[in-house]
């Protein structure tokens, strides 16, 4: 697809999100996934809506979509809890039934329910002709005084905490997270717009509930299940791209990809997050369906290069999705190992609380589901006009605090780049 006609229809699908009060729009920016079903799947309004997993049927012939914060670790295991204010006003889970749906598949198939298929038949009818750049018009975003919730000094005495109790046998692994807000009246539609152009992702969405949004350009996939098999891939590694000339970047891009495939502190990471997931899916599998078809490979974003392994297994007869995610959720590569005792540590070295960041966005529908992970996003409160992102990595007792805190500012360059 044209980038221009991407372009397009992405903004058809925000203008259209602006008339609800419920929207989820998932885009694959055309990545290759050989997991994922859709280019395109959107849905809109609200027909039907559960705070209760159970309710959610995976052979649904209508589509849910839905969302778990974080905190929702509370429920799948009670002896959590959550001490800090969290970053945005999402439920811990909802589920939607939207009025409106429709979703374009890889094969160029457009699926939906009468009016999304109006909608969507409508878009491209009145899609305009000749070769508009698609960046024509664009209003420029306006830059933001972000406040740090966490200081560059009280980050490197946390990592000294977290390998004291390493050394200590407490937990072996942390996702230790960082997060930063903004008092600021933005538009959400074109504030999505710009980091998607900015940002492509294979997990990419926009979802509105009321007054909250999640702006997302997630590279990560929490879960699927595709064809009678359940699919995780947990990205634990990462080295920042050059903004340079094309020639030069192609060799600094082999160089840092080279580093990151041999570097044993980022393999150790992944590998120990591996293990985690293999452990959480055999909860769910048949005995022996669980199996690594990759690990540790190097994948290339827009802004910087990843080590994701790939996780299977056959899911046992009579699995749903609530069974799914209780076992599974949060995602190891947002917590770290040993989960239930990193999660309790957490709560007590970092200032706030997570909300949707390190939660999930997906959707259910005819014995299929897949789950993003939702990182590299902007969390927007309409009603208080506030922004807010988080971002984190790894610590391990080889970890280097000083490079560590580096990652974290790598990482959100990716998503605060998009303002003035």
């Amino acid at each position: 697809m044209q980038k221009d006609t991407a372009t397009y229809i992405l903004s058809c699908l925000l203008e259209k999100a602006r008339k609800e009060s419920f929207s989820c729009v998932c885009l694959s920016n055309e990545f290759n996934d050989p997991h994922g079903r859709w280019q395109y799947l959107v849905g809109y309004g609200i027909a039907a809506t559960t705070h209760d997993l159970s309710d959610v049927d995976l052979m649904s012939d209508t589509p849910w979509f839905g969302y778990l914060s974080y905190d929702y670790k509370n429920f799948v295991e009670p002896m959590l809890q959550s001490q800090h204010e969290a970053l945005s006003k999402f439920s811990l889970v909802k589920f939607v039934q939207p009025q409106t749906w429709v979703g374009l598949d890889r094969n160029g198939q457009l699926h939906g329910n009468a009016d999304g298929l109006i909608f969507w038949e409508g878009l491209m009818r009145e899609q305009p002709s000749g070769h508009e750049s698609p960046d024509a018009g664009v209003t420029p975003l306006p830059q933001l005084q972000w406040e740090a919730h966490t200081h560059k000094e009280d980050y490197l005495q946390h990592i000294a905490q977290i390998q004291n109790h390493i050394k200590e046998g407490d937990f072996y692994e942390m996702n230790h997270c960082i997060a930063f807000s903004a008092q600021a009246e933005i538009d959400p539609y074109q504030t999505f717009a710009a980091l998607n152009r900015r940002a492509p992702a294979p997990f990419a969405c926009f979802v509105k509930d009321i007054d909250q949004y999640l702006l997302c350009a997630s590279p990560e996939r929490y879960m699927c299940l595709r064809d009678k098999v359940l699919i995780s891939q947990p990205i634990k590694g990462t080295r920042k791209r050059q903004e340079i000339s094309q020639s030069v970047q192609t060799q600094m891009d082999a160089q840092a990809v080279l580093s990151l495939k041999n570097s044993e502190k980022d393999r150790a990471e992944n590998i120990m997050i591996v293990d985690l997931v293999r452990n959480d899916l055999s909860r769910l599998c048949v005995p022996g369906s669980v199996h690594v078809p990759e690990l540790c490979e190097v994948y290339t974003y827009s802004h910087v290069h990843q080590m994701i392994s790939t996780v299977v297994g056959q899911p046992k007869a009579g699995v749903g999705l609530k069974d799914i995610l209780h076992a599974t959720f949060p995602m190891g590569s947002m917590t770290g190992a040993p989960k239930i005792a990193v999660m309790q540590h957490t709560e007590q070295l970092e200032n706030f609380s997570r909300g949707l960041y390190s939660g999930s966005v997906g959707y259910v529908y005819q014995g299929e589901m897949d789950m993003n992970v939702v990182i590299r996003s902007l969390v927007y409160d309409a009603t208080k006009q506030r922004l807010s992102y988080a971002v984190g990595g790894a610590i391990t007792i080889d970890s280097d605090a000083v490079e560590e805190y580096q990652e974290c500012q790598d990482k959100a360059a990716t998503v605060l780049s998009i303002f003035g």
